[in-house]
C-alpha cells in the first residue's frame, strides 16, 4: 500500500490489526503515524493505552499485545527498529526463535490493539519477519514523493500559511532546497514568514531566503564553469570545500552535469521535444532551459571530451595516479580554456 492509500482508508475509518510504515520519506510517516495514533488513542486515556517499544523480544511484544484497552476499544503499540526488519543483530533474543514465536502468535492477532512496526528508512526484505507481515500486516511505503506530488504539497503547505505560489516555483523551492520534506517544511516556515503582507511567494524570495542544498550549489557551481565565469565557479569551489565537500565529489557531480549536457545537445539534435527532455534527463524545465544554453556553447565532440575529461581524472585520482589535491582544478581550467577558444572561433 503506497501512503496516499493509507490516508484515504485511515479518513474512511479503517484501521487495520497490523502495520508495517518503511521508505525513505520520514516526514509523511511521522505524519501517517500521528494521525493513526489520533484515530485510534484518546488524549484522556493515552497513558493507558498506548506502548511503545524498541526492538522487543517476541514475549514483551505478546504481553504488550495483549494489554486490553482501557474504556476504548483499541490500544496502540507502537516497535521501533525491530531487528528482526533491519539490518542489526537482536540483543536479547534468539532471532529464528523468534520468528517462529511471532508466526503462531500472528494466527491470532487481537483485535484490541493496533501494532505499528516503524523503520527508519527501508526494510530488510531478505528477513523471514518480513515475509510474515507481507501476509499477515499491512505494508505502507513512504516513498519520496514524485515532482507532480512534490508541487502539490508546497502548494498546499503555503496555503496553509496564507500564500500562493506557481508550479515553476514550486519546482525552483525543491529543487534548491532538495526533496527532503523535513527541510522543506521548514524553508516553506521561512517563506511565509518572509513575505509577510505579500500573498505570492516569488523565485527571488525563494533565492534570497532560503537555505541551498549542497547539489543546488554544485549546480551553481557548474553553471558558472560552463558559462565561463571562472572566477566565480572557483570562489563556490573554495566554499564548498571549506564546508567539508572532497574534490571527487565534486568531480563526479561535475562530470553528471557534463553528461546531463552532452544528452540534451544529443536529444536537442534528434527532435526530442522539452517536456521529453526534462523527463529523460530527470531536471525540472527551467533547469532544462538553462541545460540546453549551456550546451549550445559547445559542440557535441567537446561535450564528449568534458565528460570523458571528470571520468578519467576521477579514476586517477582513485587508483593513485594523480594527487587528488587539484586535480578538480585542472579540469575546470581545461573547460574554462575550451571556452576560451570558442569565443575566438
Amino acid at each position: 500500500m503506497q501512503h496516499d492509500e493509507f490516508f484515504a482508508a485511515l479518513k474512511a475509518g479503517k484501521i487495520e490489526n497490523c502495520y508495517l510504515f518503511e521508505g525513505e520519506e520520514e516526514f509523511t510517516k511521522r505524519s501517517a503515524l500521528k494521525q493513526l495514533r489520533a484515530k485510534v488513542v484518546d488524549a484522556d486515556f493515552a497513558a493507558m493505552n498506548e506502548s511503545a517499544l524498541r526492538d522487543p523480544a517476541p514475549d514483551e511484544l505478546i504481553a504488550a499485545a495483549e494489554t486490553l484497552p482501557f474504556m476504548a476499544d483499541k490500544r496502540m503499540l507502537l516497535i521501533w527498529e525491530s531487528a528482526l526488519l533491519t539490518g542489526s543483530k537482536p540483543k536479547n533474543y534468539d532471532e529464528e526463535n523468534a520468528v517462529k514465536r511471532l508466526t503462531e502468535y500472528f494466527e491470532n492477532l487481537p483485535d484490541t490493539t493496533c501494532m505499528v512496526f516503524y523503520v527508519d528508512g527501508k526494510a530488510d526484505g531478505r528477513k523471514k519477519f518480513y515475509n510474515l507481515l507481507k501476509k499477515k500486516a499491512v505494508i505502507v511505503q513512504f516513498s519520496q514523493l514524485d515532482e507532480t506530488q512534490l508541487n502539490k504539497w508546497i502548494a498546499k503547505q503555503l496555503q496553509l500559511g496564507g500564500r500562493k505560489i506557481t508550479a515553476a516555483d514550486c519546482q525552483m523551492l525543491w529543487f534548491t532546497v532538495g526533496k527532503d520534506l523535513n527541510l522543506l517544511s521548514g524553508e516553506i516556515e521561512k517563506l511565509i514568514a518572509y513575505t509577510d503582507g505579500k500573498d505570492t511567494v516569488s523565485e527571488a524570495d525563494i533565492l534570497e531566503i532560503c537555505s541551498q542544498s549542497r547539489e543546488y550549489k554544485v549546480f551553481d557551481l557548474s553553471a558558472a564553469l560552463l558559462d565561463g565565469d571562472g572566477k566565480k565557479a572557483f570562489v563556490l569551489t573554495d566554499d564548498i570545500l571549506r564546508n567539508g565537500e572532497t574534490r571527487l565529489y565534486l568531480l563526479s557531480l561535475l562530470g553528471s552535469q557534463c553528461r546531463r549536457l552532452y544528452y540534451a545537445a544529443a536529444l536537442r539534435k534528434s527532435g526530442a521535444g522539452d517536456g521529453e527532455m526534462a523527463s529523460k534527463l530527470g531536471i525540472p524545465p527551467f533547469a532544462l532551459r538553462n541545460t540546453l544554453r549551456q550546451a549550445g556553447k559547445y559542440t557535441l565532440s567537446q561535450l564528449r571530451d568534458m565528460c570523458t575529461w571528470c571520468i578519467d581524472t576521477e579514476f586517477q585520482v582513485k587508483n593513485g595516479e594523480l594527487s587528488e589535491e587539484g586535480s578538480l582544478e585542472q579540469v575546470m581550467l581545461r573547460i574554462l580554456a575550451l571556452q576560451k577558444e570558442n569565443k575566438k572561433s
